[in-house]
């Protein structure tokens, strides 16, 4: 009698068939193609690592996504990636650091210990493109509008692009010296998009700024707005100058919806500037993603601008 357990696979681990098999290595092509024509670089990191190397920079929200155990020949921890970007940055950093502005591709498996949604999978086929070396808004255009372009080529419809930029954020912590487990609060706070628990944290803050950046969420008037309840802090007028330059260049995409987010603190404590997620039509998650990391490099000895994006293959062969 055969054992149906021995044909289980782990939940969120999916094997890809002979028909969608060819189709995602299809769409692995084009988009790996295009990035190359832009003067992309590919590069292929290993799938694991020391976990110092791999998690540096990154913030514990990689660090509890990341598969660990113990290195026979080392006896040091070695990780399993969950995400490849932090390696890209080590590249940059030590391989290629005589280079002033490098632009590198990517493709490859990344597994997660947690599914980002109910029923999601944890082995993801990342794909991604990173920029670094280059400070200003150029690098973070060029990157939106590659990821655009692989939401293109996956045939994705109705495509929504999410704009946030985490120094609106910061800027507002700095003002008032918000730190340690009140800071952690106030950002759990916010990803929620809890009004009445903003309200709750009263007594140790003053919450109007952060009650005023919930509502700052929409059209391309949201800025403006922005603008007024923010006009003294030129942290902050400097963070919208940067989103309305992008948003300038991207208003003549006709097939993209544009929404913003100033309030969108998820992954802050990793991006430091422009952030970006995209959505389609009749998915409620991301479907690709990324925003400006300038510091990830620092611990590696070569702190500079970076920015990219990324997105999982199997998602995106899923979307025509």
């Amino acid at each position: 009698m055969v054992n149906d357990a021995n044909w289980l696979l782990p939940e969120g681990v999916e094997e890809i068939l002979p028909d969608e098999a060819i189709k995602l290595e299809m769409l692995r092509r084009d988009v790996l193609d295009d990035l190359i024509g832009r003067g992309f670089q590919l590069v292929m990191p290993p799938v694991m690592e020391f976990v110092d190397s791999l998690l540096t920079g990154t913030g514990e929200e990689l660090d509890t996504q990341t598969y660990k155990f113990m290195d026979q020949h080392t006896h040091r921890m070695l990780g399993i990636r969950a995400d490849i970007t932090p390696q890209i940055a080590r590249i940059d950093s030590h391989y290629l650091a005589d280079i002033d502005i490098n632009k590198l591709c990517y493709a490859g498996t990344v597994l997660r210990t947690q599914p980002s949604q109910m029923g999601g999978q944890r082995e993801l086929l990342q794909i991604g493109a990173e920029i670094f070396g280059v400070a200003d808004e150029r690098a973070d255009i060029e990157v939106i509008e590659a990821m655009l372009t692989a939401l293109r080529l996956s045939n994705a419809k109705q495509i929504t692009l999410s704009l946030g930029h985490v120094g609106i954020y910061r800027a507002l912590l700095n003002e008032q010296g918000i730190s340690g487990a009140l800071e952690h609060t106030l950002r759990d706070v916010l990803l929620r998009k809890s009004t009445p628990d903003i309200h709750d944290l009263g007594n140790k803050l003053d919450i109007a700024p952060f009650v005023k950046l919930l509502s700052l969420a929409g059209s391309v008037g949201v800025i403006e707005s922005a603008r007024e309840a923010f006009s003294a802090n030129s942290e902050i007028a400097t963070s919208l100058a940067q989103l309305e330059l992008v948003l300038s260049h991207l208003s003549s995409s006709d097939d993209i919806n544009i929404h913003l987010d100033l309030a969108d603190v998820l992954g802050y404590r990793y991006h430091t500037g422009l952030t970006f997620n995209a959505f389609v039509a009749d998915r409620g998650i991301t479907v690709a993603q990324g925003g400006r990391y300038d510091r990830i490099g620092e611990q590696f000895g070569r702190a500079r601008p970076a920015t990219g994006f990324s997105a999982d293959l199997k998602t995106l062969v899923k979307l025509s």
